[in-house]
């Protein structure tokens, strides 16, 4: 972050954005009458690729306290003439999970734009993700090795983030993601989700896990996330710096709150990034569509990397062969998680909770044991023993 100091007269840029109804980019997607609050602060920082402005902000009567915080602008043209160091005042509108600044009035005080910080490089598509490290919603190690042979979608948030159209935003988009791809059990089981913390201090494995359960409660009326297929993932500074910094991520501590840009990601089953999202524009279908391509895709390469073997045992139509080692077992949901080998013809390698056509299938199997089982294309073990 560059603050710029005052040089010779202070130049008067009125910018007025023209009172009106939002305009698409900016309408809400929850109902909710719009709330007006007058702000006043400093530009700490011009993200045009983000399309946010980064304000140090007096106390808004009635909504927050004094606080460093992104916004959206009604007019994104004015990111043009803003500079670090600048005086605000403008309309905060909140309406939903959508908040912006309108009725812009900058003062610059800098005319010296040469001074403002650079974008941080970011990642194209086509390279080579790192084989980051991170710690679970369990407290379990996991690295970026243990996702290839699935697609993996990557958010950044934090669970003290205030703002509607921010954190919370992207959470939203990821419950939208697990719903649609859940409806779909052949893309399911070829993808996963990961949500990162950019405030690893405060957001332990525990306050992820509470957070997750929180935000299903209050967005889908359930309180039990599938932890098998979209994770939150916390670490040491280091490594979450390691991590949202390759993706261009921009955040720094501003008291209890995070000043953050935003970036999703789609990485590909070789882990290579297949396309990066700036900002909070972007759609769940959008991500749902990459998904879908990228996973046929794979299915073409795969079909020609190597023809099954003839020998192998003729199976009955849309029922598979698989084998892997126990992890957990829940009688009472006839759930059986196993942590699996390729599944030719169905899914890659992963770690996958199946439910089982009997009960009595897992009276003779236990945690840890090495098993052969089939499964129907709708993944349900009809037929499962030990190796």
């Amino acid at each position: 972050m560059t603050i710029v100091g005052r040089k010779g007269l202070a130049k008067l840029f009125l910018l007025l954005a023209l009172v009106s109804t939002s305009p698409p980019a900016c309408k809400p997607s929850a109902t909710g009458p719009e709330q007006r609050y007058p702000i006043k602060g400093k530009v700490v920082n011009v993200d045009k690729r983000g399309s946010v402005v980064t304000v140090a902000h007096e106390a808004v009567p009635g909504y927050m306290d004094a606080m460093t915080m992104p916004f959206k602008l009604k007019d994104p043209s004015l990111l043009d003439v803003m500079a670090d160091g600048d005086r605000l005042q403008a309309t905060l509108v909140v309406a939903g999970v959508r908040s912006w600044l309108e009725d812009v009035v900058v003062v610059s005080e800098s005319a010296d734009t040469s001074a403002t910080a650079a974008n941080s490089l970011e990642p194209k598509a086509g390279d080579q993700v790192p084989d980051f490290s991170l710690v679970n919603q369990d407290g379990k190690r996991i690295t970026l090795g243990q996702y290839r042979n699935r697609a993996l979608v990557v958010t950044f948030i934090y669970t003290r983030c205030p703002l509607p159209d921010y954190c919370p935003l992207m959470t939203e988009h990821f419950i939208d993601i697990e719903k649609s791809l859940a409806a779909e059990p052949e893309l399911y089981a070829k993808t996963h989700l990961l949500s990162v913390t950019v405030d690893p201090e405060y957001d332990t494995p525990k306050i992820l896990r509470e957070y997750a359960a929180r935000e299903l409660e209050a967005r889908m009326n359930s309180g039990t996330p599938d932890f098998a297929h979209w994770e939150l993932a916390t670490g040491s500074k280091d490594e979450v710096k390691r991590v949202a910094t390759f993706f261009g991520m921009q955040y720094w501590q501003e008291g209890d709150q995070v000043i953050h840009s935003l970036r999703t990601a789609v990485i590909g089953p070789d882990g290579k990034l297949v396309k990066l999202y700036p900002g909070n524009e972007w759609k769940p279908q959008e991500v749902i569509a990459e998904l879908n391509r990228v996973a046929a895709l794979s299915q073409k390469t795969a079909k020609t990397a190597k023809p099954v073997a003839a020998s192998r045992e003729k199976d009955p139509p849309n029922t598979y062969r698989g084998v892997g080692v126990v992890e957990e077992i829940d009688k009472d949901t006839a759930t059986i998680q196993i942590n699996h080998e390729d599944i030719p013809d169905l899914m890659p390698a992963m770690s996958m909770p199946f439910k089982v056509k009997d009960r009595s299938l897992l009276d003779s199997i236990s945690v840890g044991d090495q098993v052969k089982f089939q499964i129907t294309g709708e993944f349900v073990i009809f037929a499962i023993k030990k190796r």
